[in-house]
C-alpha cells in the first residue's frame, strides 16, 4: 500500500466523561460517534502527562517527559525541545510527506520547538511561523500575522474574547485550504491540528447550547462565568454546585461546537475521496478537573482519571469495521503508529499497564523545586508514587469518584515492582544548559487567561 495521508487531531483538555462516544448523556460528539462506527475506540488510553506542554512533546517524540526533558512551564527555564530530539513531523518530512500544523495552543509551536518538520505552521494567534509553497493564506491573513503582536500588546481582551469564533474558525478554514492544495499532488500528507474548545475559557456559540437542549447564555454570562472559572483554576475560590453545573453545560456546548469543526474537515476529505485511506488519530492531551476533587489534595488531583484517562479514536487506512479496546494503551506510542512503524494491533500491544508522569507545580514565573509523580494504571487500579517515596493506590471507580484505597504492604510492594519494571528502560534527560526564553507579551497574556500563569 502507498504511504497513507495522516490526520492527527488533538482536542485539547477534552474530558472523556463529557464525550458521547464514551457514554455521556448529551450528544456532544456526533461526528466522532460516527467515526467510532468504523474506527477503533480505546477505553483506557492514558496521556503521558496531565497537561498540555509535556503531553504534546511526548506525542511528537515518543518519549516520556522524563526522557525529553520538557516537564514544566517555568518562565526562567528553556521550554524548547533539544535540537537532537527528532519529532514525528521531521521523520515524516524526511520520508517525503508534505506537512502542516495548525495549533490553537501557545505551548504547541515555536515556543516548544514542535513546529520543526512542518512545511506550514500556524500558531495559536494566527502568526504564520512557517510558510511553504502551499499558498494557504490570504493577503489579509498574512498582514494579520505580521501585526499580531500589536494586537496582543494593545489589549489582550480581544484575543481572549475572540479566541473561539475567530481563531478556531480561521485555523479550520486554513486546514481545509491545505486539503484543497494537496489533493491529488501525489505526495502523502501529515496534518496536525490542536483545537481548544474544551479548554477553559469557554465561549461556545448559542447554537451549540440549543443543539444540546441547553439554555443559551445572555450576552454577559460567558464573561462572568469564565472570570469565576479562572479564579477557581488559579485556586482563588471554589465553585458551588450550581456554578459547576453551568460550567459543565458550557463545556459540553463547546465540545459540540468543536465537533462541528471536525465534521467540516472530515467532509472535505470525503468529498476528495481521501477519507477512507487516511490514517486518522483523534485524541485529547489531558482532561480537566472542574470541581470534582480538592485541588490541594495528596496525591495531586492531576493523577486522577479525569485528567489522565483520555478519549482516543484511531481509524486505520481502509478500516471499515468498528473495534473497542479495553486494555491500557500509552499515547506516548502514537508517533510510531503515525510513522507507519506499527499497526493498530502492535500499538495496542500486550501491556497491562499505562504510565503517566507529572511534575508539580506545572508553571510559574520563577522556578521552584518540582515533585515528580508517576502514575501506573491498569483497568482497575492506579499505583501512584512520588520521588519523595509517597505512595498510594487509587481504585478506578469513575471519573468523579476515584478513591484512595487503604492498601496493605503486599499491594504497595506489587505496585513498586510493576513501576520499576515499567520505567527501568527509560533514559532520563540530562537537562539543558540553555537559558530560559522570555515570553512574548501576547503569549504570556494568553497563558494567563488560560490559567497557566
Amino acid at each position: 500500500m502507498d504511504r497513507p495521508d495522516v490526520l492527527f487531531i488533538i482536542l485539547d483538555s477534552m474530558r472523556r466523561d463529557r464525550v458521547s462516544t464514551y457514554g455521556h448523556h448529551r450528544a456532544t460528539t456526533p461526528t466522532l460517534d460516527a467515526l467510532a462506527e468504523r474506527a477503533t475506540v480505546f477505553d483506557n488510553a492514558f496521556a503521558p502527562a496531565p497537561w498540555t506542554l509535556p503531553s504534546h512533546c511526548s506525542f511528537f517524540t515518543g518519549l516520556y517527559p522524563s526522557e525529553h526533558g520538557i516537564t514544566n512551564g517555568f518562565a526562567d527555564r528553556d521550554l524548547t525541545l533539544d535540537e537532537d530530539i527528532e519529532t514525528v513531523a521531521q521523520r515524516l518530512e524526511q520520508d517525503g510527506y508534505r506537512t502542516a500544523g495548525f495549533s490553537n495552543n501557545p505551548w504547541v509551536g515555536k515556543l516548544s520547538g514542535l513546529d520543526r518538520g512542518f512545511d506550514e505552521y500556524v500558531e495559536w494567534n494566527l502568526e504564520i511561523s512557517t510558510e511553504g509553497d502551499a499558498d494557504l493564506h490570504t493577503r489579509r491573513e498574512q498582514l494579520y500575522s505580521r501585526g499580531h503582536k500589536l494586537v496582543g500588546h494593545a489589549s489582550r481582551q480581544p484575543l481572549f474574547a475572540l479566541k473561539r469564533p475567530f481563531f478556531t474558525d480561521s485555523l479550520t478554514e486554513r486546514t481545509k485550504r491545505w486539503f484543497e492544495t494537496t489533493s491529488g499532488d501525489g505526495r502523502p500528507t501529515f496534518t496536525f491540528m490542536n483545537l481548544m474548545e474544551a479548554h477553559s475559557p469557554f465561549f461556545p456559540p448559542k447554537e451549540a447550547f440549543r443543539k444540546l437542549g441547553l439554555k443559551p447564555p445572555s450576552a454577559i454570562e460567558p464573561r462572568l462565568l469564565n472570570t469565576k472559572l479562572l479564579a477557581y483554576v488559579l485556586g482563588q475560590r471554589d465553585m458551588d454546585p450550581d456554578e459547576r453545573e453551568r460550567v459543565l453545560q458550557f463545556c459540553d456546548a463547546a465540545i459540540r461546537y468543536q465537533d462541528s469543526k471536525v465534521a467540516a474537515l472530515f467532509a472535505m476529505l470525503k468529498a476528495q475521496g481521501r477519507f477512507d485511506d487516511t490514517l486518522i488519530v483523534v485524541a485529547a492531551d489531558h482532561g480537566k478537573t472542574l470541581g470534582e476533587f480538592d485541588r490541594d489534595e495528596t496525591p495531586p488531583h492531576y493523577c486522577r482519571d479525569i485528567n489522565v484517562n483520555v478519549p482516543l479514536w484511531v481509524k486505520m487506512p481502509g478500516q471499515t469495521d468498528a473495534d473497542r479496546v479495553d486494555s491500557p494503551v500509552n499515547l506516548v506510542n502514537l508517533p510510531a503508529l503515525m510513522a507507519g512503524e506499527t499497526d493498530v494491533e502492535q500499538f495496542t500491544g500486550d501491556d497491562d499497564v499505562a504510565l503517566t508522569e507529572d511534575y508539580v507545580p506545572h508553571t510559574g514565573r520563577t522556578s521552584t523545586d518540582a515533585t515528580r509523580w508517576r502514575i501506573l494504571s491498569d483497568t482497575e487500579f492506579k499505583y501512584v508514587r512520588s520521588d519523595a517515596d509517597d505512595e498510594y493506590v487509587l481504585e478506578r471507580s469513575g471519573a468523579e469518584s476515584e478513591s484512595v484505597v487503604d492498601a496493605d504492604e503486599e499491594m504497595l510492594a506489587e505496585g513498586r515492582r510493576r513501576l520499576e519494571e515499567r520505567t527501568e528502560s527509560l533514559h532520563e534527560h540530562e537537562g539543558s544548559d540553555q537559558p530560559g526564553q522570555r515570553l512574548d507579551g501576547d503569549v504570556e497574556a494568553q497563558l494567563r487567561d488560560l490559567g497557566y500563569l
